[in-house]
């Protein structure tokens, strides 16, 4: 066959007349590499939901890797910048239009290399991936060279190959292929008669036997792990996903308890003693949600002792960081103010609950498990909030329906409780329901492959309860339609991250350490799940909070020089120039006052006062935009020079001069 690489590197691995060179637009060329990250996010999802959910492969080999197409998007996904890709292709010319690829998509973490180099060595890889190559092959050159890439694959990696397996073709196409493929002069006659230039090299298809290839990874110890079918053009191929089976002694540290028989495999009679993993939704389907809640009752009336419980957050040195983190990242989505109505949903012993009651928020606890709220009450009882804070409430949960009215609360709480809700659809209804306007419902959860990992399995094994999956798309189109407006996505880093001080320096000027961080979360956030789903409608912000708060101050009719023992008497305009409505003195915390520091002329702070004339009558608020004019007294001072310094107080918030906003300065002399 005539070589049609040099000339035609694009066409060559996919045949689209818009790949050729004469044809290439900008946009054909997107299109080509945006196919590229669409598979590459294909075999992801399929990995981590079907062969390893923790999958984050730092060694990576493309085996026929044209010009890039896959290799630069799964260089993207290598975990960490160290990660490597290794991209062969026996043609010289598909390597340098990759190299130029790679460099303008700003990838700089592919080593390219011909097949004797990768097969002179002896590397092994985490991910193999040989795609859009095998059809080009006789079927037992193309089973030799899968071979070799299956010894390449390390202790528990994977590998993902390509196969076709049928062509739908007359026998008058096939006829035809057959003799450009074989007889001198008939390929360039064929050019010629659909008008194409005559040294247009034929570039054949071939199809494989699909026993004979199950029946290759078999004997290699690699049995199929997933199976996916495609069809490009008249060619329908397989995609076989294949995990090289873990060293004994790493699959016990691994997975001790759970780890059933190797995918593929039916485990014979008395041959394996682990059990075999739980279907979460086979679990659900075969078990009430009286049974459910009767489960989770159990589990907390059996406890012989409460103390890990009450200790939350911190009854572990390991879990505590964990905990935390989460907590922190939930609470800034949450955007709490004292005095929100706020609904922790599954709140088990209380410990979340409580530390929102010290935030003066009204507390409702609510539970499927009797028991467990007992223990929430006993909590409050052993550790009382500090002040006068709203009284918590305790309500059971049937597991189906809220017993609260429409539009009662103002913000709801999952952490860590809705993969336990066996109908998550209709808990987010039930959710639409009973959230104001503009209230939020924030949750901290597991990702979509929650359900297979170990200590899911052994808690649905053990206790009987749901370990349910995460699936945020399908969640989303839920809340649309149970009145939610917007749901957005937590991205944070939850585990340590150390660099040297020269890294921390590179990662601030927005350097490399950067992409190693990222690549760090990226692993981190595979399965973790923490949004915001926000209710249509609007909830305007007020002086509870530092959000919106600003303001303008102007002092009018005072005199700069006062005798000793005169009060100091001025008049002071305060105008709402922030976004957030201020709340009347009378309110408590949040209530808006005029507030002062005394100077003396030396800078030394003599006085800091909260002035006890309202800015308004008791119940008015001031909306943005508008203003209040007050008469101020100040206690007499002694002989000297001083600035006042007028500012808005928002009690137990902050003063607005920290928050950005100027105050009025005066400057008085008494005599």
């Amino acid at each position: 066959m005539t070589r049609f690489d040099e000339p035609e590197p694009y066409f060559t691995v996919l045949t689209d007349p818009k790949f050729l060179r004469a044809r290439m637009t900008d946009a054909a060329r997107a299109e080509f590499f945006a196919g590229g990250e669409t598979l590459v996010d294909f075999m992801w999802r399929t990995i981590q939901l079907h062969v390893a959910p923790d999958f984050a492969p730092t060694a990576i080999l493309e085996y026929g890797c044209g010009v890039g197409r896959l290799a630069i998007p799964l260089a993207r996904r290598a975990a960490r910048r160290a990660g490597m890709v290794t991209a062969v292709d026996r043609s010289a010319a598909m390597l340098r239009a990759a190299r130029e690829e790679s460099a303008a998509h700003g990838v700089t973490n592919i080593d390219f290399s011909a097949p004797d180099m990768l097969f002179s060595g002896d590397a092994r890889f985490d991910f193999v991936t040989c795609y859009l190559v095998l059809q080009r092959m006789r079927q037992a050159d193309g089973l030799k060279l899968v071979r070799a890439l299956l010894s390449r694959i390390a202790s528990g990696g994977i590998g993902m190959f390509q196969f076709p397996f049928r062509a739908t073709t007359s026998a008058l196409v096939g006829g035809m292929r057959w003799m450009r493929e074989h007889l001198p002069g008939a390929n360039g006659i064929v050019n010629i008669v659909r008008g194409h230039d005559r040294s247009r090299p034929f570039i054949p298809s071939y199809a494989y036997e699909l026993e004979d290839v199950l029946a290759l990874f078999e004997a290699a110890g690699f049995p199929a792990a997933y199976l996916a079918f495609d069809r490009w053009n008249d060619l329908s191929s397989v995609m076989i996903f294949a995990e090289s089976p873990l060293a004994p002694d790493v699959r016990r540290r691994m997975d001790p308890v759970v780890a059933g028989p190797e995918p593929g495999r039916r485990a014979e009679s008395g041959s394996d003693p682990r059990p075999a993993g739980i279907d979460v939704q086979e679990l659900i389907a075969r078990t009430t949600v009286e049974d459910l809640n009767v489960a989770a009752e159990k589990y907390f009336a059996s406890l012989t002792s409460w103390d890990h419980h009450l200790a939350k957050p911190f009854s572990s040195a390991d879990e505590a960081p964990w905990l935390l983190t989460h907590l922190t990242v939930l609470l800034q989505g949450l955007r709490l103010k004292p005095g929100l109505t706020v609904l922790e949903f599954g709140a088990g012993t209380g410990w979340l609950s409580r530390f929102l009651t010290q935030l003066g928020c009204k507390v409702i606890l609510l539970d499927v498990s009797p028991t467990a709220l007992q223990i929430a009450k006993a909590l409050y009882e052993r550790m009382p909030v500090i002040g006068t804070q709203p009284e918590p409430v305790f309500l059971t949960f049937d597991g189906t329906r809220v017993e609260l009215a429409d539009a009662s609360v103002d913000r709801i709480v999952c952490f860590h409780a809705f993969h336990h809700v066996p109908q998550p659809d209709r808990v987010i209804a039930e959710f639409g329901r009973i959230l104001r306007p503009g209230g939020v419902a924030a949750f901290a959860e597991p990702g979509p492959t929650h359900s297979r990992a170990a200590q899911s399995q052994f808690e649905m094994r053990t206790y009987g309860v749901v370990e349910n999956d995460i699936d945020v798309h399908h969640l989303w189109r839920v809340a649309e339609r149970c009145g939610f407006a917007d749901l957005r996505m937590m991205v944070f880093h939850g585990l340590p991250f150390h660099v040297s001080l020269e890294g921390y320096e590179e990662f601030l000027r927005g350097g490399a350490t950067c992409a190693d961080w990222v690549a760090d979360a990226r692993v981190f956030l595979r399965n973790v799940r923490n949004f915001v789903l926000v209710k249509q409608g609007l909830e305007p912000d007020d002086s509870r909070s530092t959000r919106g708060l600003a303001c303008e101050i102007h002092v009018q009719s005072y005199d700069d020089t006062i005798p000793e023992g005169t009060p100091l008497r001025f008049s002071v305009t305060a105008t709402n120039t922030g976004a957030a409505t201020w709340l009347p003195r009378s309110a408590g915390q949040g209530g808006v006052s005029v507030g002062v520091h005394v100077f003396a002329a030396d800078g030394t702070l003599v006085a800091t006062d909260v002035l006890s004339t309202p800015l308004t009558e008791p119940s008015r608020q001031i909306a943005p935009g508008e203003r209040a004019t007050v008469a101020i007294d100040l206690p007499p001072q002694s002989r000297g020079r001083y600035v006042i310094e007028i500012d808005c107080v928002a009690a137990d918030v902050g003063w607005f001069g920290q928050l950005g906003s100027r105050p009025a300065r005066i400057d008085v002399e008494i005599v």
